[in-house]
């Protein structure tokens, strides 16, 4: 018996308890895997559980549902991109607030570049958390998980038009319109290759850019519509 209780003893000395959130997030590298070869539907619970080496309950003790472990993974690789592009929005703004000249070009360059080596450098979690939609009634949260991100966005174009350097009349919008035509076709490309060609892709955003947030921009008068004549 004695024997025993030291056998029983000593693996309980040996046993390593992980930190919540080392447990977390190995729960969550499992699921990304997971949703990466087999697909987010194919995946059950049980499997992610397995590949994380813990109980299915333990799993529940940290997402409800397979759909809020997509929340999580969304959630994290948002807050991964809304830390990097920070870093040259703060740049910029405190250049400008020191009187230094910017080229405007240079800081969509710079924001641009950013976003895309983010995605480019998780091609595999991509389709996941950008093109992989939870159920109705999580969509909501989902949305909610951009707020902070075209907040920074919508911050960077406020500054530029402070210091005369972007032209839009509305930068929250501007910022919600482009977030979703540069992000939504960099996820097309690298997980479809539609279009093919990233570069080329990159390229013409830029250009794009430059000329709808163009300063000074001389737009001629606007012409009468032309109304059709009424039918006979």
């Amino acid at each position: 018996m004695d024997s025993v209780r030291e056998t029983v003893s000593s693996v309980l000395k040996r046993r390593v308890v992980k930190p919540t959130e080392q447990r977390r997030a190995e729960i969550l590298q499992a699921a990304m895997e997971l949703f990466s070869s087999k697909g987010f539907n194919e995946t059950t619970m049980e499997e992610v559980a397995s590949a994380a080496g813990v109980a299915k309950g333990t799993v529940y003790l940290y997402f409800q549902s397979k759909e809020h472990l997509l929340l999580a993974l969304k959630r994290e690789f948002m807050q991964g991109l809304t830390d990097a592009v920070t870093g040259i929005v703060a740049e910029a703004i405190e250049q400008l607030e020191a009187g230094k000249e910017i080229d405007y070009r240079d800081i969509i360059d710079d924001i641009f570049q950013t976003i895309v080596d983010y995605h480019t450098q998780r091609r595999d979690a991509v389709e996941i958390v950008v093109r992989q939609s939870p159920s109705p009634d999580l969509v909501r949260e989902a949305i909610e998980l951009e707020r902070e991100y075209l907040a920074l966005i919508t911050t960077a174009f406020r500054a530029g038009m402070d210091y005369g350097l972007v032209h839009t009349e509305d930068p929250e919008m501007t910022a919600l319109l482009v977030n979703a035509a540069i992000r939504d076709n960099i996820a097309a490309c690298l997980c479809y290759s539609e279009p093919a060609d990233l570069d080329r892709l990159v390229t013409a955003a830029k250009q794009m850019l430059y000329k709808a947030l163009a300063p000074n921009l001389e737009m001629p008068p606007r012409r009468p519509r032309l109304v059709p004549a009424p039918k006979p």
